[in-house]
């Protein structure tokens, strides 16, 4: 600490003016993941403008820039905020392989889909028009697969050397993604659909799929 001191007395700032600084940093920058939140929750991320996003986060169009490149790296670090929560709960899918265990284990993911609305519609829009978004979901998806093989899995254990078994576990998180976003919304079909989903998903887990 005293060293950190004694440097910025040498470089002539005030201790502390860094830390201030990089505190009021991260207050526009959650300042502007709350405006886009605001903005992706009443229009399509294609409608959207940036201009829009500055509005509702109350800075400049300097300050944006500042923070992020683009419309686009926004959106993909509102998609990072929730995706190490999305990682976690399928770590923990190794350890709900009965039918009850895996409604419980859906119910939490729809949670988290429901906890965070408007992102599900917006990563669906991403994965439309935005290619580089498309290769991003793509690698988190292969993340996916390889984690639950890794835990032992035989349904994802049989995708690691086998493309066709891999766009299969692929498919299979795809209709997850639709049957947790029903759940969240209300669906009239979503209780059947999930119980469905966990009877293919109790299948696939076994190998038997």
């Amino acid at each position: 600490m005293d060293g950190a001191i004694e440097g910025a007395r040498r470089r002539g700032r005030p201790a502390g003016r860094t830390a201030a600084g990089e505190a009021q940093r991260r207050r526009t920058r959650a300042a502007i993941l709350a405006g886009a939140g605001e903005v992706f929750a009443a229009a399509p991320y294609v409608h959207a403008t940036i201009d829009d996003i500055i509005r509702a986060a109350g800075v400049s169009r300097a300050t944006f820039y500042t923070h992020f490149e683009s419309k686009l790296a926004l959106a993909i670090a509102i998609y990072d905020g929730i995706a190490g929560d999305w990682l976690a709960l399928f770590d923990a899918l190794a350890d709900a392989r009965t039918a009850g265990g895996l409604r419980a284990w859906l119910d939490r993911l729809a949670a988290l889909y429901a906890d965070h609305g408007y992102v599900t519609p917006l990563v669906a829009q991403l994965r439309l028009f935005e290619p580089s978004f498309r290769e991003r979901l793509l690698r988190d998806r292969d993340q996916i697969i390889d984690r639950l093989a890794r835990a032992g899995l035989p349904g994802f254990a049989a995708a690691e050397g086998d493309m066709r078994e891999r766009a299969r576990a692929h498919l299979l998180l795809r209709r997850l993604d639709e049957v947790c976003a029903d759940l969240a919304t209300g669906e009239a079909l979503a209780g059947i659909h999930a119980e469905l989903m966990v009877e293919e998903l109790e299948a696939f887990i076994a190998g038997r799929a």
